[in-house]
This record gives C-alpha cells, structure tokens and sequence, in this order.
C-alpha cells in the first residue's frame, strides 16, 4: 500500500492514481495533508481494503464509482475532515465488506442512504456522519442494524440530534 499521510503535501490528487502499472496496493491513506481539488474518479485501487483521504481540503462530490463492482475488498472508507459537498453515494450502502465509513465533518446533504440489502450491510461497524448539513432523517433499516439488535454488527452510528429519529443507537451519542 501507499501511506502518504503527515507529509505537508498540497495540490491536487492526480487522476491517473494506480494506473502506471498494475498494482496490489492493500490501502492508500493521504491523511492529514492539505490537499485540495476533488478526490479522483477512476483511480485504479481495486484491491484496497482501505482508503483515507480525510483531514484534507477535497471539494466536490465523494466519487460515485466507489462502489461493490469497482471496489469488491474495501472494508473502511475515511473521507472526513474535508469540504465534500452533495449526496452519500447510495452504492456504499450495496458494499458487502464495509465496515467504516467516516463521513463526519464535510458540507454532505440530503441523508444516509437506506441499506438497499440487509444482508449485504450486516458488517457496518462504524458510520460518522456528524457535522454535516445533512436533513433526511437517519433510515430504519440502518438502525435495525445496530448490535443490541437481533441482525447487526454496528456500534457506533455518529449523526446530528437533528437526524437522529427514533433510533436507539445514535441517541446515545448524537452531536447537536
């Protein structure tokens, strides 16, 4: 994998990431830099099980094509502490290996998508999605995940109190 985080780097990510030659990269973290633009569409980390591009600068959209097709073995997806606007991709809620999802502290709208299959979503663990400009109240089908339930593995669902619903698991540590 490629660790690039803490290195003061700036400007863009370039496009072609993983491109040059074929590669095995296990996970790609550009943490805490001051990076800026979008974060790539196309970047060619099919085989990552983790890719943190939080603590950054990055504007734009959070790339549609991280997705179950594209990205098969991610397990944790960190993109928080940026300037990410727009929606969640409801395709990371189809992603049948995920378990982190760090969405916290950007300017995303609209609302945590609903898990479109249980089954592909029982092994959430983690979703931050706090200080955000969310609205859409957090779905029922996430909450029925959480662990003290029958189905899930989730322990940690971080949201706004004004999103929060009537779901047990994100009352207890909501952020107003």
């Amino acid at each position: 994998g490629r660790y690039l985080g803490q290195n003061y780097l700036n400007g863009t990510l370039p496009s072609n990431i993983g491109t040059n030659r074929p590669n095995n990269w296990r996970f790609f973290s550009v943490y805490d830099n001051k990076l800026t633009g979008s974060i790539p569409l196309n970047m060619r980390l099919r085989n990552a099980y983790q890719l943190d591009f939080s603590h950054n600068q990055f504007e734009g959209e959070i790339p549609s094509d991280i997705n179950e097709e594209n990205y098969s073995k991610l397990r944790m997806l960190y993109v928080c502490h940026n300037h990410l606007n727009g929606r969640i991709p409801s395709s990371l809620m189809e992603m049948k290996k995920m378990k982190v999802f760090y969405f916290n502290d950007n300017m995303l709208a609209g609302g945590i998508p609903e898990v479109g299959d249980a089954e592909l979503a029982r092994n959430l663990i983690t979703i931050r999605a706090q200080h955000n400009q969310l609205s859409d109240p957090v779905p029922n089908g996430l909450c029925d995940l959480d662990v003290n339930k029958k189905y899930g593995e989730l322990i940690e669902l971080s949201v706004d109190c004004s999103i929060c619903n009537e779901c047990d698991i994100c009352k207890s540590r909501c952020y107003s």
